[in-house]
Parts: structure tokens; C-alpha cells; sequence
């Protein structure tokens, strides 16, 4: 058996609460000896993990991204390639890089009082020990997502796939094929739009309309301190002005719903009304819960738009009552052709948070994740 290996802390996961784990115990307890260990080839976390198409960051990288790296970019929601770029390159320039242990799959964590430390087993053998353990795994099930059963799914002859389970068979099987996506959550806006040119028609099936908001895909105030700025304070001035509009923007959505729920649809029929009468717009995009009671969208560029303008991709708002061997059958009557079918659905919650699939235990107890948890 492997000799055990002792740290100060270990940090599981090299993803981005991992990487900043590690940023600020080498700025703050530099005396302490710490080790990434991550059971996955690469950093990066979900920017690694998901492949579906069109990945991209659902929430603006300015207030996303660290405040000890600045996110330079004028983008603000981001495409998944370039948050891998920015993360290898703030573990590189802190040096964090060589701290990390890839390919190391934690089996067993156990705490010992006896000796005041965590005791850590890998599928491999290795052995690792500690006085302080990071769970850094994020807050999902990489192995099981949140896939509902439909009836008479059986009965379909195409694929259905879940995004956390893409590869790139499915992007060929995309291409000519008529696509019914199931969702409206991030997921779902953002596929639509990064398939529609591929596919020969899109169709978004939604049990409950999104707010979904167009936003210029580069921020015209980020450019301009860019270009007239030094870099490094036109970063710190972008971080702040995304923290302020934002919470402006969401105290503005609780205090006066109704008045942003007008706004915001507003926005939406400006997108839609060449193709749409205000009957069918409210049948598609009236969500039936006031602004930011659930997860806003965002459309950088108008995007998720612009193939319901070009009639590549239409909405179906209702409930579905069982799938067919060609597609999709709604309880209104209406039937949704289909030759692929993707669920965007969610994810779930991992059981035993913050731990993934590691086997964990104190004193030969075993761990459950309810009994640890402290709420607000």
C-alpha cells in the first residue's frame, strides 16, 4: 500500500471554487501546504465537464469570474472555451498549476478525532491525510441529471438525450434533423440558437415560459474603458459597474414587479413581433411569476431571437402528455415532429454535497450531507 501523504489542506475539485480555495490559502496562510486533487484530466469543472452546443456562461463573467483576476474580456456572457482559457491562465499565473493532482479519484475520506485529521483513499490506492478538507466539487451530480420519465418514451425511434450526457455523436445527429428541445431554463435558450442553422427545424417545448432578456453580446461600456483605459483599471471599473447594474437591476425587479414585468416583455415582442401577434407572444413569453422569482435568461446578441425570426425554430407552450414514435404529443392536441429529442430538464442536487461520490465518514459514521448543512 502507498505510503500516505500529508498536507496541511487538500482542496477536491480544480474547478473554480477549487481554484479560489487555493488562491487564498497561498495569500493568506502561506505557511500552509495544500494539494488540488481532481479526478477529471483537465480544470475547469463544469467549463470542461459540459460539451453541449453553444456552452456558455449564464450569468456575466465580470461578477462570475475572480476579483484577483480580472475577466478582461468585452464579453460578458461567455462562450465555455474561453472561461477554460481564463482559468488555466489565472492557476498559471498564481502558480497553482503545479498544486493540482489530475486523474486522482478520491474513494474514502474518513476523520479520525484520534489524530485530529482526514484520511483519504483514491480508486488507485494512493493515500492522502489532512487537517483541513475542501469540498470544492460544486453543487450537481455529474452522473445523474435530472432526466423526467415521459410516457411512451419507449415508443420513440429517435434519441433522446439529455446536455450533461452530450457527445459528438449527438452533433451529427443534429444536422438536417427536426429537434424538439424540452425546457426554457438556460440551458434550452442557449442551445436553440447554436443548432438552429444545423438542424432543419427547432422546436422549444416548454411547460412555463422564461424572461429571457437581449443583450448586446459585447458591452459597449467595456469596450470603451478598454480602449481608452489601462487595462487593469478598466477590468476593476467593468467588475464594479456589472455589480452595481445588477443589483440595481434586481432590486428594481422586487420592488416594482410589475412595472419590470413590462419592461422585460416589452424587450421581448420588440424581438419577436414580426413574427408573432401579441396572442401568440403571451402564449410563449408570459412566465407567470413576477421578474427574478426564477432564474433570468439572457440572449447575448438576441440570439436565442433570431432563429424564431427566420422560422428555423418555433414555441410550444403546454404540457406534454406522452411521446410518439415520431415525436411529441402535447395534452392541447398539438403533435411536435421529431427526430431527436433533448431534454433539457436540469440537474440534480448532489446527496452527498459537498463530497460528490466519495465514500465519507467521521469516526466510522457515515456522513449525511442533511445533517451538516447550515442555512442562512
Amino acid at each position: 500500500m502507498d505510503e500516505e501523504e500529508y498536507f496541511d489542506c487538500l482542496i477536491i475539485g480544480a474547478g473554480i471554487s477549487g481554484l479560489d480555495a487555493a488562491y487564498h490559502l497561498q495569500e493568506h496562510c502561506k505557511w500552509a501546504s495544500y494539494a488540488i486533487l481532481e479526478r477529471r484530466a483537465n480544470l475547469g469543472g463544469t467549463w470542461d465537464f459540459f460539451n453541449y452546443p453553444g456552452i456558455r456562461s449564464d450569468s456575466d463573467m465580470y461578477t462570475f469570474g475572480f476579483y484577483w483576476k480580472a475577466w478582461q474580456s468585452t464579453k460578458p456572457i461567455s462562450p465555455g472555451k474561453d472561461i477554460l482559457v481564463y482559468l488555466r491562465e489565472a492557476a498559471e499565473e498564481q502558480g497553482i498549476m503545479e498544486n493540482i493532482n489530475f486523474n486522482t479519484d478520491i474513494e474514502t475520506a474518513a476523520w479520525v478525532s484520534a489524530d485530529n485529521r482526514w484520511h483519504l483513499t483514491t480508486t488507485t490506492g494512493s493515500r492522502y491525510s489532512c487537517n483541513v478538507l475542501f469540498g470544492c466539487t460544486g453543487y450537481y451530480s455529474y452522473e445523474t441529471p435530472f432526466e423526467p420519465s415521459f410516457p411512451g418514451q419507449e415508443a420513440f425511434s429517435g434519441k433522446i438525450v439529455h446536455p450533461q450526457k452530450w457527445t459528438k455523436e449527438y452533433d451529427e445527429l443534429v444536422v438536417g434533423a427536426k429537434v424538439a428541445i424540452i425546457g426554457s431554463g438556460a440551458t434550452a435558450v442557449t442551445i436553440l440558437p447554436n443548432i438552429s442553422n444545423d438542424a432543419s427545424h427547432v422546436t422549444m417545448v416548454q411547460r412555463t415560459p422564461t424572461y429571457i432578456a437581449a443583450k448586446p453580446e459585447v458591452d459597449p461600456w467595456a469596450k470603451f474603458f478598454k480602449d481608452w483605459l489601462p487595462l487593469n483599471i478598466a477590468a476593476k471599473i467593468n467588475r464594479w459597474k456589472a455589480v452595481l447594474l445588477g443589483a440595481l437591476f434586481y432590486q428594481y425587479c422586487v420592488r416594482y414587479p410589475n412595472h419590470a414585468r413590462k419592461l422585460i416583455k416589452a424587450g421581448m415582442f420588440n424581438e419577436v413581433k414580426s413574427v408573432m401577434d401579441r396572442e401568440e407572444f403571451d402564449k410563449h413569453f408570459s412566465p407567470p411569476y413576477n421578474p427574478w422569482e426564477q432564474r433570468f435568461c439572457l440572449a447575448p446578441g438576441g440570439d436565442f431571437f433570431r432563429p424564431i425570426r427566420e422560422g428555423k425554430a418555433t414555441m410550444v407552450t403546454g404540457h406534454i402528455d406522452h411521446l410518439t414514435d415520431h415525436g411529441i404529443q402535447m395534452k392541447n392536441g398539438n403533435h411536435v415532429e421529431a427526430d431527436l429529442i433533448i431534454s433539457a430538464t436540469g440537474l440534480t442536487i448532489q446527496p452527498n454535497f459537498p463530497f460528490s461520490t466519495i465514500k465519507v465518514s467521521i469516526d466510522g459514521e457515515p456522513y449525511k450531507a442533511s445533517t451538516h448543512l447550515i442555512y442562512n
